[in-house]
């Protein structure tokens, strides 16, 4: 019996193959390829976390679900702003039916009305210089009074702490800004420094959203795992190494889905398109239109590939190492197909590079930088790790970006194959003749710090090794977790890393600040490259507004970097986003965070398939039944052995 007991829950899973069991409602389900670190709106850094964080925390402004080029929607405001003539003053107006969540850190258990001085408290601590926000450079220099109101807060923490005194994360928080202007409960005035035209983009970032000033006092550390916020979803559960459970909140305002069909004043550019392809299917449905998302984090490529293959996740990007699986060119397989299995392919707003600390002393050797750069077989790369479905990175900018010129890649062959001769050349330049350290007379070694610890990470590595040893250099392949090398970063303690950028909202302001020099560790210029005239074409480009100037500026700072290569620009991805035929109402994209909340399941449709697709599989049953029987008739045997044979004396007599 006991051995029966013991053998259970493996006949269970041989049974039972649904990963949901007891799930009630119709729930979305996904499957993320990496592990949020926090949901604390000021230290959102990281797409995962970002996208996660956006389906309960939300903004002045949003994202258009459907529009494309992007537009900007109203979010807790009722639509854009009103904004002066000069382009200093926005005016916010809040609709009057939001509400946090349900919370115990809320009196009642009931969660209030978000007001403007709500805004102001997200506005306020996000600048607080204990928060840390990773995102600071958004607001730097923005808001009238703010960076001076952050800088004297610095300095009387530091006089408090000198004098012995304690003092909190939010101290001196309620100091007046003077940008910053409540008006009334529905009224929020912000008054910018100088004029900021991408300003509004920022405004629709989840590290901006609203949150009650009760969580942070309530939660302490621990409000980055409890976010409490207004948006269609509230959390239920999170293990921040397994699952994220979001429940439909059930007091979320009145809020459909755009529908252009029925209304004209909803209309934008491409919606015939939309309704063709079945996007528009729920087009005027209240949302959330589903009962809640189960995201679950699957961080090895393999798996989460048969997660989706098999029905568990609705919709997915397939790994490099399964796009031949699922696609032949630019259409899905006959097996994608036969299953009802769509295809939303487009290039992705960003770029792959590998990043230089031009801080290290032998990265802040321009040459040495150029011949890393000529090593690279970008082609080889493209076909080979990412299954072709890639484009050659001409420009830091990506292609539809204002700015993007594809004419300038000074080391970068026009074919995208390696310059191996032309490499060796700038490393004799630099003093490494052969790759050769004079100084040791050994070959030069390179520190790779991986961006994760997968079998694409690896792969990634293993070809930037392979690469430089054509160079006579040798690489150490350091390996870490996203968060790990974002801390060493930080710090500046790394040398060369693999990274990417999806542009945020879409402008070149949004990856070019990741190289001007104010902006280098611990802030967001990662390579610390300073250029003073990078530098000072992004402070002019910082004020014009959208246009031929600007775009001609943002071309040249291109340009540069380019020429100096703190980074070596590699690919611009094409997405290739597989979804289900019981997905609904879904227009992938990751410019924008609040997409999920149009996510629509026909629930009918996927228990019908998934059923289809995993039959339980019997014969490890079988095999298991008869395994027990003739462990139990061996041990029948063994016990009539033992009682005809009497006992046994092991003494002896004397």
């Amino acid at each position: 019996m006991r051995l029966l007991l013991s053998l259970a829950p493996l006949l269970l899973l041989a049974c039972n193959p649904d990963p949901y069991p007891g799930e009630e409602g119709v729930r979305a389900h996904v499957a993320m390829r990496s592990l949020p670190k926090t949901f604390d709106p000021p230290h959102l850094g990281d797409l995962i976390a970002g996208t996660l964080a956006a389906q309960f925390y939300e903004g002045l402004l949003q994202v258009h679900p459907y529009a494309r080029p992007y537009q900007l929607m109203g979010g807790v405001a009722e639509g854009l702003p009103e904004i002066s003539e000069d382009g200093l003053t926005y005016t916010f107006r809040l609709r009057d039916d939001v509400t946090f969540s349900d919370d115990p850190c809320f009196p009642d258990g009931r969660g209030r009305a978000a007001t403007a001085a709500d805004f102001r408290y997200a506005l306020a601590r996000f600048a607080h210089p204990r928060t840390h926000a990773k995102g600071w450079w958004l607001l730097k220099g923005r808001i009238r009074g703010l960076d001076a109101w952050r800088d004297q807060l610095s300095r009387d923490i530091s006089a408090e702490l000198t004098a012995g005194r304690e003092v909190d994360d939010l101290w001196g928080l309620d100091r007046p800004i003077p940008g910053v202007e409540v008006v009334d409960d529905r009224t929020l005035r912000l008054h910018l420094s100088a004029p900021y035209p991408q300003f509004l983009w920022v405004m629709a970032m989840p590290q901006l959203g609203v949150y009650p000033h009760e969580a942070v006092t309530f939660y302490g550390d621990g409000f980055r795992n409890h976010p409490v916020g207004t948006g269609p979803f509230t959390v239920a559960e999170f293990n921040p190494v397994y699952r994220l459970v979001l429940e439909k909140n059930p007091d979320f305002r009145e809020q459909r889905v755009p529908d252009p069909r029925a209304r004209p004043e909803e209309r934008y550019s491409g919606w015939e398109d939309d309704e063709a392809a079945g996007v528009l299917a729920r087009a005027g449905e209240r949302i959330p239109l589903v009962d809640g998302i189960e995201a679950r984090f699957i961080l090895e490529d393999q798996p989460r590939w048969l997660y989706f293959k098999n029905g568990h996740a609705d919709f997915l990007n397939p790994p490099k190492d399964n796009v031949a699986e699922a696609l032949i060119g630019t259409k899905p397989t006959p097996e994608m197909l036969e299953r009802g299995v769509r295809l939303l392919s487009w290039a992705e707003l960003g770029t792959v590079y590998t990043c230089m600390n031009t801080l290290d002393p032998l990265m802040s050797n321009v040459d040495v930088r150029r011949a890393i750069a000529l090593a690279f077989d970008h082609r080889w790369t493209i076909d080979n790790l990412y299954g072709g479905q890639a484009t050659l990175a001409r420009s830091l900018i990506p292609p539809g970006i204002g700015g993007h010129d594809p004419n300038y890649h000074p080391y970068q062959s026009d074919d995208g194959h390696s310059q191996v001769e032309r490499a060796r050349e700038h490393l004799a330049r630099a003093g490494y003749p052969g790759g050769i350290d004079p100084e040791t007379g050994r070959a030069l070694r390179l520190r790779f710090d991986s961006s994760g610890t997968g079998v694409t990470q690896r792969h990634f590595a293993a070809r930037f090794t392979d690469e430089m040893r054509r160079l006579g250099i040798e690489v150490d392949v350091i390996v870490n977790t996203f968060p790990q090398l974002t801390g060493k970063m930080r710090t500046g303690a790394f040398q060369i890393a693999g990274l990417a950028w999806s542009l945020d909202y879409p402008d070149a302001q949004n990856i070019l600040q990741l190289l001007y020099g104010p902006n280098k560790a611990p802030g967001s210029n990662r390579a610390n490259f300073v250029n003073p005239r990078f530098d000072e074409l992004f402070e002019q480009t910082s004020v014009l507004p959208d246009g031929p100037e600007r775009s001609e500026m943002y071309a040249e700072m291109a340009r540069i970097v380019a020429d100096e290569v703190p980074w070596v620009t590699r690919v611009h991805r094409i997405r290739p986003n597989l979804q289900h035929s019981w997905l609904q109402g879904f227009k992938y994209t990751e410019v924008s965070h609040q997409y999920w909340r149009y996510i629509g399941i026909d629930g009918e449709e996927r228990a019908r398939l998934r059923a289809e697709w995993n039959q339980p599989t019997r014969w490890p049953l079988l095999v298991l039944v008869v395994l027990a029987l003739g462990l139990m008739a061996i041990s029948r045997t063994t016990r009539t052995k033992t009682a005809r044979a009497g006992p046994r004396n092991d003494g002896t007599e004397m």
